[in-house]
C-alpha cells in the first residue's frame, strides 16, 4: 500500500494506492513542494516459506518518492510471532493479523490454526505495530478476537504473543491514561474490568463464559445483584461515606477445561463525588509457563510470575498471600512467593491447579482472588 499526503496553505490532500502484484511504480511530478510538507507511508507484505514478511517505510520531505529499492538484511529486521492456544481442546482455524500501529495502512490477514504458531519479519523503523488474533467461532457464537495493540520491535530480536490461553483471570489497564476499572460518579458505582483476559492479559472481544453475576454490599448490606457480561456492572447507592464489597463471577471453560471459574472480591471505603473518581481496585495476574493446550508437566516443581496491577501496584504492597488446591478449590494451601514467584508442585497427570490470591494494599483496600480449575497438568 502506497499513501501519500501533501499540505499546500492549510489545506491537505491525500491519495492512496493498493495493489497486490508487481509492477507498481511511482513519481513526484512538477515542482518540490514545502519542506516537510509531504509525508508517505509505504508498507509491503510478502509470503516466504518459513516467515511472511510485513516491510513498512515512512518518508517525510519537500518531494514525493520517485522509486523506492530496499534491501533489508536479515539481521536487520524483528521477529515477530503470533500463538494460537486451544486450552479447551480446540483444533479449528482462527486468523492472526498484523500491521504498523501509526499512520494508514492494510494489516496483513491470514489463518492460523488453533496450537500453531505464525512468523513475521517486520522492520523497526516502521515504529510500533499491532498484532490481532480471532479464535474459530463457536456455533452459536461470534469470534473471539484478541490484540496486541503499539508494542515495539528491535532489530535481531523476537517478540512473542501468545492468545487464547490460561490463565484466565482479571486485567487491568496499565498504560498511562487508561480509564479506570471501577469509577465513583455521585451516588453511581460502575465496575468495567475484564474478567477473563487470557494469560498475558490480552482482552477477549467476546469472552466465553456461563455466567456472571455482580453484587455490592454496602455497611454489609446487599445493595444490588447484576448479570450479564463479566466484570461489567452499575450500582446506585446512597451518599456519606460507607464501606463497600465489590464482588465479580464467572464461570467459563468447555472439554478438558470445564469448571472454571473466576472470583474477584474487593473491599474499600467511598463516598459521593461530584465528579467522577476512580475505586481503588487491584488485581493480581499469574503467568505460568504453559503449552498451547493450556497445561504442563505433572509432578513438576512450578515458579509462578505474580504480577500485581491496580492501586496496589500505586500505593504499595502490605500485604499478598498465594494459595494452590489441587482438588478444584475444596482445600488450599499457603505457597511461599519470593521474588515475584510463587513455587509448587503440580500434581500428577490429568490434575487441575486452582490459585487464590489474598492481597491488602496500604491504604486498607483488599482483595481475595480465586481461579478455580486455572490450569491442568499432563
Amino acid at each position: 500500500m502506497a499513501f501519500v499526503e501533501a499540505t499546500h496553505d492549510g489545506t491537505t490532500r491525500s491519495a492512496n494506492l493498493m495493489m497486490s502484484g508487481e509492477g507498481l511504480r511511482v513519481a513526484h511530478l512538477g515542482p518540490a513542494a514545502e519542506q516537510g510538507s509531504v509525508r508517505e507511508w509505504i508498507d509491503t507484505y510478502w509470503s516466504g516459506e518459513r516467515a511472511d514478511y510485513a516491510l513498512g517505510y515512512t518518508f517525510t520531505s519537500d518531494r514525493a518518492l520517485t522509486g523506492l529499492v530496499r534491501h533489508p538484511a536479515p539481521g536487520a529486521l524483528a521477529t515477530v510471532t503470533a500463538r494460537a492456544a486451544a486450552p479447551g481442546g480446540g483444533t479449528g482455524t482462527g486468523f492472526v493479523e498484523i500491521q504498523p500501529s501509526a499512520g494508514p495502512t492494510v494489516g496483513l490477514v491470514q489463518p492460523l490454526q488453533q496450537l500453531a504458531t505464525a512468523t513475521f519479519l517486520v522492520t523497526p523503523e516502521r515504529g510500533l505495530w499491532d498484532v490481532g488474533y480471532a479464535a474459530p467461532a463457536g456455533p452459536e457464537t461470534p469470534p473471539n478476537r484478541y490484540s496486541a495493540q503499539a508494542f515495539p520491535v528491535r532489530a535481531g530480536a523476537t517478540t512473542t504473543h501468545t492468545f487464547d490461553n490460561a490463565v484466565f483471570g482479571p486485567a487491568l489497564d496499565t498504560t498511562p491514561g487508561a480509564r479506570p476499572a471501577g469509577v465513583r460518579d455521585g451516588d453511581t458505582l460502575a465496575l468495567d474490568i475484564p474478567l477473563l483476559a487470557d494469560g498475558e492479559g490480552h482482552v477477549s472481544s467476546a469472552p466465553r463464559f456461563h455466567g456472571a453475576t455482580t453484587t455490592l454490599h454496602r455497611d454489609a448490606v446487599l445493595t444490588g445483584t447484576r448479570q450479564g457480561a463479566p466484570g461489567h456492572a452499575e450500582f446506585t447507592t446512597t451518599p456519606g461515606r460507607a464501606a463497600y464489597r465489590l464482588t465479580a463471577t464467572a464461570t467459563h471453560g468447555s472439554g478438558p477445561t470445564a469448571g472454571g471459574r473466576t472470583t474477584a472480591s474487593w473491599s474499600f471505603t467511598s463516598a459521593a463525588s461530584s465528579h467522577p473518581t476512580a475505586i481503588p481496585l487491584s488485581t493480581v495476574r499469574f503467568a505460568p509457563d504453559l503449552a498451547l493446550d493450556g497445561t504442563t508437566p505433572a509432578g513438576a516443581l512450578l515458579r509462578v510470575p505474580v504480577t500485581v496491577q491496580g492501586a496496589a501496584a500505586t500505593t504499595g504492597v502490605r500485604s499478598l498471600a498465594v494459595s494452590v488446591s489441587t482438588d478444584g478449590g475444596t482445600t488450599w494451601t499457603r505457597v511461599p512467593v519470593l521474588d515475584g514467584l510463587a513455587g509448587f508442585r503440580t500434581p500428577g497427570p490429568g490434575g487441575t491447579v486452582s490459585l487464590r490470591a489474598e492481597l491488602t494494599d496500604t491504604e486498607g483496600n483488599t482483595l481475595t482472588q480465586t481461579l478455580r480449575n486455572a490450569f491442568r497438568t499432563r
